[in-house]
């Protein structure tokens, strides 16, 4: 499905998206930053998920670090570990995490992590190589973007209801995780609005008072 077959199906007070690059592909990246220089309303983060890390190359770094500069770059990710499938080995996936953390923090990017079922290595490698103050998209400076699971999920309510929302993001993980009532098809950002209604059900406010600060929150945390 296009963009434009996507972007019809968005909100009309829809006001931006964030586009995660997290495949090893050369082309992906190229492509991405002119995707994002053609679409005044969406900004990118750039990255390597554990699943390819086998894939994660000195000259790969070397275009995540030029793709850094693009002014619509806002964030370093999708990074980090997944012991749940293991598609690239756990000693390759703390490399290539070790290597991008490093580089993101010399960037001065926001991190976006993605951790599974490796929670002890991942913190052990972030308390080794990032500051404290740092601010990251799940750390004790940390931010928690929710997606539509949390529609279908039941045990993820009082995760929900625990988080301030001054550190709540809502993101979709598009094109996976749709949330109710559209379980099976594509995922896209035109979603949001049923994640944020849950987030307001669960917590007890307003639409408009979680709408308001999930913006600000992301306006922050990217400086967009």
């Amino acid at each position: 499905m296009s963009f434009r077959e996507l972007s019809s199906k968005f909100p009309g007070n829809w006001e931006g998206s964030i586009e995660i690059c997290c495949e090893p592909k050369l082309d992906n990246i190229k492509n991405t930053l002119n995707f994002i220089d053609q679409n005044p309303k969406v900004w990118a983060a750039f990255g390597v998920h554990p699943h390819y890390s086998d894939n994660y190359t000195d000259e790969v770094e070397s275009h995540l670090l030029e793709a850094m500069k693009h002014p619509k770059t806002v964030a370093w990710g999708e990074m980090g570990l997944d012991y749940h499938y293991e598609y690239s080995p756990r000693d390759a996936q703390k490399a290539v995490f070790e290597r991008q953390l490093k580089c993101a923090v010399k960037c001065s990017k926001p991190l976006v992590i993605h951790i599974r079922e490796a929670e002890e290595d991942a913190i052990r490698i972030m308390q080794k190589l990032v500051p404290a103050s740092y601010p990251i998209h799940c750390w004790s400076n940390m931010y928690i973007g929710f997606t539509g699971v949390i529609t279908f999920a039941k045990q993820l309510e009082k995760t929900v209801s625990s988080v301030p929302l001054n550190r709540i993001l809502l993101e979709t993980d598009a094109p996976f995780m749709t949330p109710l009532p559209h379980r099976g098809e594509v995922c896209h950002s035109g979603y949001i609005p049923l994640i944020a209604k849950k987030v307001a059900d669960i917590k007890g406010l307003s639409l408009d008072s979680v709408y308001l600060k999930t913006r600000k929150n992301t306006t922050k945390v990217y400086q967009i």
